[in-house]
């Protein structure tokens, strides 16, 4: 198997676990990280001795989010580099290429288990949305702190579908964090575990996945993905990334770029805190 610079893995009993590796930015999803993800997934869609995959992480937290630095912007044009606005038209060409990596790995044809703990922010939403199933800490905590001035995640986590429209408007108009009993609760969630025994937890419900043949296995994610797809989930998913780049020409927007700038990230994100909560 290919060697990746962010991703760790491991297989066995039929089950890939992969874990994202940069603890030090807290997981941050980078450009490096979700090009390295599909990429892994495309290597392993048809493999036979992958039944089931595991996604974790190290370190303290599941994913902060996309990386909001430079070197690691998902996108073409990084807003700090630019007096004012970005262009409309391409950054929602960028979005929509975001979303099309979504959607590739929503098509994966294998079960997807999120192993979640501490901190699962704005875009890690996103990938938490193409998982199959998913297992919380107790530590973990849910949200999209960065509905206040960064923009809406194209998927808009698929919350309306899982959770319903009421709790959805609530969790982006507040940018409050949820934890994982409420998770569990509203459905985002399929189980809650004590932190020291998420990695076992976790492997017996992968294990207990993988009992089914994977051909099976297949047909069945097929068949519950199609009724979320008739809903109309891919035009949603476009609409959310024209409506992302509406977002990015904000006057909050453009202000929280132009401290990074001046200042650095940190006297930016410092500020959103004193804004913001």
């Amino acid at each position: 198997m290919t060697t990746y610079k962010t991703l760790l893995t491991e297989r066995a009993d039929k089950i890939l676990t992969v874990t994202l590796n940069r603890p030090e930015k807290l997981n941050a999803l980078s450009a490096t990280l979700l090009a390295e993800l599909r990429a892994l997934f495309a290597e392993v869609a048809y493999d036979p001795e992958v039944s089931v995959v595991v996604i974790k992480a190290s370190g303290k937290a599941f994913t902060v989010g996309y990386d909001l630095n430079e070197s690691e912007w998902l996108i073409s044009q990084y807003p700090a580099n630019y007096d004012g606005k970005v262009d409309l038209d391409r950054d929602r060409q960028d979005i929509l290429g975001l979303v099309d990596h979504w959607v590739q790995l929503w098509k994966f044809p294998k079960p997807i288990i999120a192993q979640v703990q501490g901190l699962c922010l704005s875009g890690g939403g996103e990938l938490l949305a193409i998982c199959d199933m998913v297992v919380a800490g107790e530590d973990a905590q849910f949200g999209h702190p960065a509905g206040r001035d960064l923009g809406i995640p194209p998927t808009v986590f698929m919350w309306p579908m899982l959770i319903g429209m009421r709790k959805t408007r609530e969790l982006l108009y507040t940018a409050k964090l949820i934890g994982a009993v409420e998770a569990e609760r509203l459905g985002l969630v399929n189980q809650v575990s004590p932190r020291e025994a998420l990695d076992q937890q976790t492997r017996e419900l992968a294990l207990d996945v993988a009992k089914t043949p994977s051909n099976h296995l297949a047909i069945l994610k097929s068949a519950t993905n199609r009724f979320y797809e008739n809903m109309g989930m891919f035009a949603s998913w476009q609409s959310g990334a024209e409506l992302d780049a509406i977002f990015h020409q904000s006057p909050a927007y453009i202000a929280f770029f132009k401290l990074v700038k001046e200042q650095g990230m940190r006297a930016a994100l410092d500020n959103r805190r004193k804004l913001y909560g």
